[in-house]
């Protein structure tokens, strides 16, 4: 019998999504996906999660991967190295309802743009945050405000390596 790649449990939690968020914050890298559109349509869901399994962060052509606690620094394209990582990191056969399960969130700054096309800088980098932020999850908590469900989502292969390897180093 084949291993599922990700695991979707159904929870019982009286918590509420911003509950819940407060349960994380001294954890590293939590996020939180939540939207204030009407619950019947875009607003539908809320996603929660800590503890990335890889770090992926870029400022102009500067990279560096945070895995495991190690650190890898280089140069190169942002965009390729994504790429690589988001077919590395590929959840093949996951069948189900849910929009967001496990996997890459973060964000993508303006600056970003020198990477695509040709563009002059005219202005001075004043607040010296990353172009390119992007954590990858092997587990996170799923509100269905629309069913009022609560799930739980475990990404098997990378999340037992990954707590494993955690364990092993402490």
């Amino acid at each position: 019998m084949p291993i599922e790649p990700v695991i979707i449990q159904e929870i019982e939690t009286a918590l509420s999504p911003i509950d819940c968020l407060k349960l994380f914050e001294d954890e590293p890298y939590p996020f939180f996906l939540d939207s204030g559109m009407d619950r019947q349509k875009l607003g539908r869901y809320s996603f929660l999660g800590s503890d990335p399994f890889l770090v992926l962060r870029s400022k102009a052509d500067r990279i560096q991967i945070i895995e495991m606690g190690l650190v890898k620094e280089f140069r190169g394209n942002p965009f390729l190295v994504l790429k690589e990582l988001l077919n590395k990191f590929k959840i093949e056969g996951l069948e189900t309802h849910l929009p967001f399960t496990c996997g890459a969130v973060g964000y993508f700054a303006y600056d970003l743009c020198g990477h695509l096309e040709d563009l002059p800088s005219r202005v001075s980098d004043d607040i010296s945050i990353p172009d390119l932020y992007i954590s990858f999850y092997d587990t996170s908590i799923i509100f269905d405000h629309l069913r009022g469900k609560v799930f739980i989502a475990f990404e098997v292969i990378q999340g037992i390596l990954h707590h494993m390897l955690c364990n092993n180093n402490t």
